[in-house]
């Protein structure tokens, strides 16, 4: 699996990585994606503009919205292989901004 990366809080840091594929059995699907969305979020990122990271993380995937196609269903009923799918990855948040509190995550702060 391949991705952009970015070290948390460090400007300038975007990078190549490759990690192991994730196997699918745990009640996940495996999408390969299609295409990937970079957003302003993702550019405050790079330039070190947005601070927030999970505790302990090493390093954060650049684009959260995108286009898949499923790969391995995993234990799925509702997905076959090759079904189109669309991504999008909010961090979690236990105060929802007004926009995800009345379901409008594309309009998240």
């Amino acid at each position: 699996m391949k991705a952009i990366t970015v070290e948390p809080k460090k400007p300038q840091t975007a990078r190549y990585e490759e990690f192991p594929e994730p196997d699918p059995r745990d009640g996940s699907i495996l999408v390969e994606a299609v295409a990937v969305g970079v957003c302003g979020t993702d550019v405050e990122i790079v330039e070190g503009k947005y601070g927030w990271a999970p505790e302990g993380a090493t390093s954060l995937v650049l684009g959260h919205e995108s286009l898949g196609r499923v790969i391995d269903p995993g234990f799925s009923s509702s997905f076959k292989k090759g079904d189109l799918v669309v991504g999008i990855v909010r961090r979690p948040d236990p105060v929802p901004c007004p926009a995800c509190a009345v379901g409008e995550w594309d309009m998240c702060r």
